[in-house]
């Protein structure tokens, strides 16, 4: 109810003696003419005048007359003004008091403003924010049962019921039955929903990230009385809130998880230098130091056979400035700030096709220039891992790297001309199954599809589908 329609308290103000008067002034007037009447009745007799009959009564009569009509006319309009005067104040009053209602309603609204940034600014989860979604609007709007729905997004069927107080499953079934919120289409502002089956109201108060819609609550009332106009629009501030701190909350999640996934990336890829280094660099080294001994020896007892050492171990060594070049290349930072993701992925496999004397080949155009961090890491780890692969192990002289679009997703594939292997079975070399089950895991947590095809003597293709929309 607002503040024009309140029933104001009476204002009682103290009694006037004007007042008094009024109510005085038929007695006063009636005593005043009788008065002048009596005074003109015995002036004849002080003055010693003589006065006919007629003339007498006509003074008596009319000085009677205009002494009361004098009187009683003086005191009413005394009395209209100072009633006029109590009407200005106590309509001051009253607009003082309406004015002090409205200023306690402004602050109870700031209040309850204040309230929500506060909770929003010290909440660090998004159950917290969920919790605020429900408690707030319902400050504002008591009602006896509440639902709090979250629309579906990428990885997320919906709508959810993220946050439900005060009904049961079967009874918020029964209550959307009746007033069918969830028919209800893209909408900004509060609405109030009826039903001719139940009593009471439904209020839907619509989350949107200023673009589209994320979700709603729904207040369900015994009562089907609406909020007046000020309260609502409190109410749809209260909302954008609560939407602005649910999408934030999301993002920083997000960012929090790729940058996890970042921090987890670099660990894998260290870890995979450290085993590439252990089992070929360091084991070369250890396993050519232990015969450095019997090279001494066939000094002078078998010259030819140290020759023969010697040009084994050239070659081992070469080996192994190719696997050292390598792990040095993998350190390196990519430069996607400065090329963009797609420069830098191209630049990334042209190097690395360089050091390897490959011949390349890279069609990068169906990569979408705007893609989630994840997506991105993704794909270049998958396009990184199935290089590495190639070079330690198809000995290929051609390989293909290819991203197209596809079903709704990306299309990764990473073949080569080299020795390949039979269908089924994957070499045992060292770091192999590891790098390939890492890979795999990768994909299935981004909801794809990983496929190795080879055949002996004719390559090897990696073949890659992770799920992509241009909304995503």
């Amino acid at each position: 109810m607002s503040v024009e329609q309140a029933e104001l308290p009476g204002i009682n103000l103290p009694e006037s003696r004007w007042l008094l008067l009024l109510k005085l002034r038929w007695p006063l007037g009636a005593a005043i003419t009788l008065a002048f009447a009596l005074g003109q009745l015995v002036e004849p007799f002080l003055l010693g005048e003589a006065r006919a009959l007629p003339r007498l009564l006509l003074d008596v009569v009319a000085w009677g007359l205009l002494g009361g009509l004098a009187v009683w006319v003086s005191l009413t309009w005394a009395s209209r003004q100072e009633q006029r005067y109590q009407v200005g104040i106590e309509r001051s009053l009253r607009e003082q008091q309406v004015l002090n209602q409205r200023l306690q309603r402004a602050n109870s609204q700031l209040e309850l403003l204040s309230a929500v940034n506060r909770q929003i600014a010290e909440s660090t989860t998004l159950d917290q924010i969920l919790d605020a979604g429900l408690e707030f609007p319902r400050r504002l709007a008591p009602a006896r049962a509440a639902a709090l729905v979250l629309h579906g997004s990428a990885g997320l069927a919906g709508p959810i019921d993220a946050r439900v107080d005060g009904a049961g499953p079967g009874e918020l079934e029964q209550l959307r039955a009746a007033f069918a919120p969830q028919r209800l289409g893209t909408v900004r502002t509060p609405v109030y929903l009826t039903s001719p089956q139940r009593s009471g109201a439904c209020l839907v108060l619509p989350l949107h990230d200023g673009v589209a819609p994320i979700g709603r609550i729904e207040l369900y009332h015994e009562r089907a009385t609406q909020l007046p106009a000020d309260e609502l629009a409190l109410l749809e501030t209260i909302g954008n809130e609560i939407a602005e701190a649910i999408v934030g909350t999301r993002r920083r999640s997000h960012e929090e998880r790729a940058i996890y996934q970042l921090e987890q990336a670099i660990a894998d890829e260290r870890a995979r230098i450290a085993r590439d280094i252990h089992d070929g660099l360091a084991q070369t080294l250890a396993f050519q130091r232990m015969r450095v001994d019997l090279w001494l020896d066939w000094v002078a007892s078998d010259p030819q056979r140290l020759r023969d050492e010697l040009k084994a171990f050239k070659q081992a060594l070469r080996e192994q400035i190719v696997e050292l070049r390598r792990a040095i290349f993998a350190l390196r930072p990519v430069q996607f700030d400065e090329l963009g993701f797609a420069g830098g992925l191209n630049r990334y496999i042209t190097e690395f096709a360089g050091q390897q004397g490959w011949q390349m080949r890279a069609d990068l155009a169906g990569l979408p220039s705007t893609l989630a961090r994840e997506l991105e890491a993704a794909c270049f780890r998958i396009v990184q891992e199935g290089l590495n692969n190639i070079a330690k192990h198809a000995g290929a002289r051609q390989v293909e790297v290819i991203i197209d679009r596809i079903d709704q997703g990306l299309r990764i594939r990473v073949r080569d001309d080299g020795r390949g292997f039979a269908p089924g079975q994957l070499p045992e070399l060292p770091g192999e199954r590891v790098g390939l089950r890492q890979m795999r895991e990768r994909v299935v947590a981004l909801h794809g599809q990983l496929t190795l095809l080879a055949h002996p003597g004719a390559g090897t293709e990696l073949q890659v589908w992770l799920p992509w929309r241009p909304d995503s």
